[in-house]
Parts: C-alpha cells; sequence; structure tokens
C-alpha cells in the first residue's frame, strides 16, 4: 500500500514538474522577428510576424514596428491573407483614407500560393486563379487578368472562387486544371 502511494505521488510530482517547465515554443516565439515580405509596392511594407501579416505605409511606424513590434492604432481582417491569415493594417487617426489605401493597395497584390509542373495558383481580389500555360502565366503576373475562364465558386481552401484558365486551343486544360487543382 505504501509503494502505491510513493508510486502516485511520484508521478504527480513529475507531472508538476512538467507544467512548471517553460516551452521551447514560448520561448522562440518571443524571439520571433518581423520579417518583411517582397511586395511590389514602394507605398507599403507587409510584415510577416506571429502568423499575421502586418500592413504599414508611413516609414515611423514601420521602424517603430520592426523595433517593438507592436503597432498602436489597426484595423484587423480575420482570413484576410493569401492563405487566411489575419492582416493587421496600420491606422492614422486623422486620416480615414489612409487605412482604406492601405487595404486597397494590399487587395492589388497577386499572391502566387502554389506553383508546380501541372498549374500556378494566384491569389488576387480574394479569388484564386489557376493557370496551366507558362505564357498565360507569365502575362497575368503583369496585367491579373485572364481573357477566357471556367469559375468555380466556393472551392478555394477558405471558400474563395477559384478561376481556371481555359484555352480554346486545347480544351481539355481547364479540365485539367480543375482535376489537378481540386485533387491536390
Amino acid at each position: 500500500m505504501l509503494t502505491r502511494i510513493l508510486i502516485v505521488c511520484s508521478v504527480l510530482l513529475s507531472l508538476v514538474g512538467c507544467v512548471s517547465q517553460p516551452s521551447a515554443q514560448t520561448a522562440t516565439a518571443a524571439d520571433e522577428r518581423p520579417v518583411e515580405l517582397n511586395v511590389a509596392s514602394s507605398d507599403m511594407s507587409v510584415y510577416r510576424y506571429n502568423g499575421r501579416l502586418y500592413v504599414i505605409g508611413d516609414e515611423a511606424t514601420k521602424a517603430s514596428f520592426v523595433a517593438h513590434k507592436h503597432l498602436p492604432y489597426t484595423q484587423t481582417t480575420l482570413g484576410g491573407g493569401p492563405n487566411g491569415e489575419t492582416v493587421i493594417y496600420e491606422v492614422k487617426k486623422k486620416d480615414a483614407a489612409y487605412t482604406e489605401n492601405l487595404v486597397q493597395e494590399f487587395n492589388d497584390i497577386a499572391w502566387m500560393l502554389e506553383s508546380n509542373d501541372t498549374f500556378t495558383a494566384w491569389k488576387y481580389q480574394g479569388r484564386i486563379f489557376v493557370i496551366g500555360d507558362a505564357t498565360m502565366n507569365e502575362k497575368f503576373s503583369s496585367h491579373k487578368h485572364l481573357p477566357y475562364t471556367k469559375t468555380l465558386l466556393g472551392a478555394g481552401p477558405h471558400g474563395e472562387t477559384v478561376i481556371f484558365q481555359v484555352d480554346k486551343k486545347n480544351p481539355e486544360l481547364a479540365a485539367t486544371l480543375e482535376q489537378a487543382y481540386l485533387n491536390r
């Protein structure tokens, strides 16, 4: 009986010891630094930090954010990032249009989500574009437009509309892209 009590006590003490130990994940989260993403914009910077995207337009705010990892005034969009991340926009209290411009400029970025031998998937203005032709992919990256498409509403991983390239010279392309994208 005494041995059972000692075993139970030692198990309980070992569990308490595990709970009081700081985890390695907590230590690395505090050491994490904001990483600036390469976006083709001179008016704003986008940082990935702590699983979120931060959109900043002011140089002084940018320097403060990198140093302190905090923005004083923000507007948050849950799931607004290219992979469903939360997006946090800088707000200027005396300029209501400032944040609206940052949101519009952020939404005008075409984000490459995935690229493989069959297709390239882009996220642009809340929609996913799936392209299977290298020439059309190059044109899309510049102009953000596909001339002929097939659209599936709500077929994206977060309920986005998915738009597939259609090629009149290759009628099977849209079906091939649809099957490859949806069955990945």
